[in-house]
């Protein structure tokens, strides 16, 4: 599966048996339906994804850019929001359910607020952000 960024070829990577694709180039991460749930699941965190669900708003066609196409079915993706550490944090969904598309750096925003928010979470959150942080990197742009 290619990135909807770069589209070079992603590498799956494991977390308790959760696949994640990831870009080798550190342009994000692709959840397909239900990883992200899962990865919480396996964190100890279920009620977290619940939680940022609820929160997520659609935006409307065209605002914020472009929007990039989903890995799995070429198809459109749209922009949701949801709060995060320090503003609102615009990601892509699949129109069809096929999955979310974090950036670089954005899924780790929402963990920060969630940590701020929820102590009983504190620990699942560190662990997915540790996990994700082998592949992902401190959010920060990359050179060149």
């Amino acid at each position: 599966m290619q990135c909807p960024v770069c589209h070079i070829d992603q590498v799956i990577v494991e977390f308790h048996g959760v696949e994640l694709d990831v870009c080798i180039d550190g342009c994000g991460t692709w959840f397909d339906d239900d990883e992200l749930r899962q990865l919480f699941e396996a964190a100890g965190a279920p009620a977290l994804v619940a939680d940022l669900e609820q929160r997520l708003q659609e935006l409307p066609p065209g605002r914020d850019g472009p929007t990039r196409r989903c890995p799995r079915c070429a198809g459109r993706m749209q922009h949701v929001q949801t709060p995060g550490a320090s503003g609102q944090v615009i990601f892509d969904r699949c129109r069809r359910g096929h999955g979310l598309w974090f950036d670089r750096g954005e899924l780790e925003e929402i963990l920060s607020l969630e940590v701020s928010t929820d102590g009983e979470g504190a620990r699942a959150l560190a662990t997915v952000r540790a996990f994700l942080g082998q592949f992902a990197g401190d959010g920060s742009p990359r050179d060149g």
